[in-house]
C-alpha cells in the first residue's frame, strides 16, 4: 500500500502480482486459517521452512548493526573458537527475567568483542559482510541495517566501508541490495548527538538511507520536539524516517506517527489495542516493522499466536517482517518468513508482504523500481498460492 491510501483490503479476491514497472500496490490477501498449530511456535527453536518459502524472496527493513555481536562471530571463525552463546543468553533472558522493559534492559548489553577490535575498518567491513551474507543466504533481496552509537564519529567513512561490505556479498548473491540506515539516541547528550546528526546529514550525500529515532522514556510519554526538528531536517536532506514506538505499550505512537516525513514504525504492538491508532497508521499509509520473534522473546507479546500482525493487515496497515536483533535473538529473516508461514501465511501472502516491504524501504526510487520489477518476475507459482 502507497503512502497515503487507507481504504482497507476488500476481504474477497485479491491481486498479488506487481502491476507493470512494479509500481501498483499489491493487496495483501485475507488470513488464511487453513492451518493451525495448537501448540505455540518456540522463538528459540528452529522452524521447518516449506521449499516455497525458502525460495521466495524477501526483505529486512528493520534490522540492527549489533557491531560486538557480529564482530564476535567474524573473530571467532578467524581464531578457531566457539562465538558467544547467544542461545543460551536468550534462554535465560526468558527463564529469569519479567517480559516487557526488563528484558529490553538487558538487551545489547553483552559485548564479547572489544571497542578497539571495532576501531579496524577492516574488522567494520568484514562484521557487515557478515550481517549481509547471513541476510543473502536466507534469502533477502534487500534489507536496511541500521548504524548507532558513535559509529559515524569512530568511522566519519562508514558509508564507503558499507558499500565494500555489499560489493564483496553482491559478488557471490548478485540479487542483493542494501541500504544504510541510522539510529539515534534522542537521550545523548545534546553536543554529542548534534555532531551525530550532523554526521548523517553528511553521509546522505554518500548514500545514507534514512535515520531511525529511538527515545526515552521508551514505554511512556515521551518529549517529542526534539525528535521533530531533527525529523524535519533529515526529511529536508532527503533520508527516509522510521522510529521505533509502541513495543511495550501504547504510549509514542500517535506522537511518532505524526512526525515530519514519517513513514514506517519498528514494533507498534500496542496499536493493536487502540482502534483510533490503527485508523491513524492506516490513514497516514505507515508500515508497521514486525519483529515477530524479538516481539515474543522480549515478550511484548506471549507468543508468535498472540501477534497482533494479522490486526494490522485487516486494518489496512501496511507491513514489514523483520529481524531487529538476528544475531542476539537467533531470527533470521529466514526464519521469520517460515514463522509467518507456520501461523497461516502461504507464500502468496509472504510475496505481497516483501512486495510492501520494498515500498516502504528508503532506497531511492529508480533502485525501488527495479527490485519490484525484478520481485515480479519470482511471483510464486499457482500451486504454491
Amino acid at each position: 500500500m502507497n503512502a497515503g491510501e487507507s481504504r482497507r483490503q476488500p476481504c474477497g479476491c485479491v491481486r498479488w502480482r506487481l502491476q507493470r514497472g512494479g509500481h501498483a500496490p499489491v493487496a495483501v490477501p485475507p488470513y488464511n486459517t487453513s492451518m493451525h498449530h495448537p501448540t505455540p511456535l518456540d522463538p528459540l527453536a528452529a522452524i521447518p521452512s516449506d521449499p516455497a518459502i525458502t525460495a521466495l524472496p524477501k526483505a529486512d527493513l528493520h534490522l540492527h548493526q549489533e557491531w560486538s555481536p557480529r564482530l564476535d562471530r567474524v573473530l571467532a571463525r578467524r581464531e578457531g573458537r566457539p562465538a558467544y552463546d547467544w542461545r543460551g543468553w536468550a534462554e535465560s533472558l526468558m527463564r529469569e527475567t519479567p517480559p516487557g522493559m526488563p528484558r529490553l534492559a538487558r538487551l545489547s548489553r553483552v559485548f564479547p568483542a572489544p571497542p578497539e577490535a571495532d576501531a579496524d575498518p577492516a574488522n567494520v567491513i568484514a562484521r557487515l559482510e557478515d550481517l549481509l551474507e547471513e541476510a543473502a543466504a536466507a534469502g533477502a533481496v534487500y534489507v536496511e541495517p541500521r548504524f548507532g552509537g558513535a559509529t559515524a564519529l569512530e568511522h566519519p567513512d562508514f558509508m564507503a566501508l558499507f558499500r565494500e561490505a555489499e560489493r564483496r556479498v553482491r559478488a557471490r548473491h548478485p540479487a542483493l541490495r542494501a541500504e544504510a540506515t541510522y539510529t539515534l539516541l534522542l537521550w545523548d547528550e545534546p553536543e554529542r548527538l548534534e555532531r551525530i546528526v550532523t554526521a548523517c546529514l553528511q553521509a546522505a550525500r554518500d548514500g545514507l538511507a534514512g535515520i531511525d529515532l529511538l527515545y526515552q522514556p521508551y514505554d511512556t510519554e515521551a518529549e517529542w520536539d526534539a525528535a521533530a526538528r531533527i525529523a524535519t531536517r533529515a526529511a529536508d536532506a532527503g533520508l527516509g524516517i522510521t522510529a521505533h514506538a509502541g513495543e511495550f505499550s501504547a504510549a509514542n505512537i500517535a506522537a511518532a506517527a505524526r512526525l515530519p516525513g514519517l513513514t514506517r514504525l519498528g514494533h507498534a504492538v500496542y496499536a493493536a489495542s487502540d482502534p483510533r491508532l490503527l485508523d491513524l497508521l492506516a490513514a497516514r499509509g505507515i508500515t508497521v516493522e514486525c519483529c515477530l520473534t524479538c516481539n515474543v522473546v522480549l515478550g511484548a507479546v506471549p507468543t508468535y499466536e498472540a501477534h497482533p500482525i494479522r490486526r494490522f493487515l485487516a486494518h489496512g496497515i501496511p507491513i514489514a517482517l523483520c529481524t531487529d536483533n538476528p544475531v542476539q535473538l537467533g531470527a533470521t529473516i529466514g526464519h521469520e518468513y517460515a514463522a509467518a508461514n507456520a501461523l497461516g501465511f502461504p507464500p502468496a501472502q509472504l510475496f505481497a508482504i516483501t512486495a510492501n516491504a520494498l515500498r516502504a524501504s528508503f532506497t531511492p526510487p529508480a533502485r525501488k523500481a527495479a527490485l519490484l520489477a525484478a520481485l515480479n518476475a519470482h511471483a510464486p507459482a499457482e500451486a504454491d498460492r
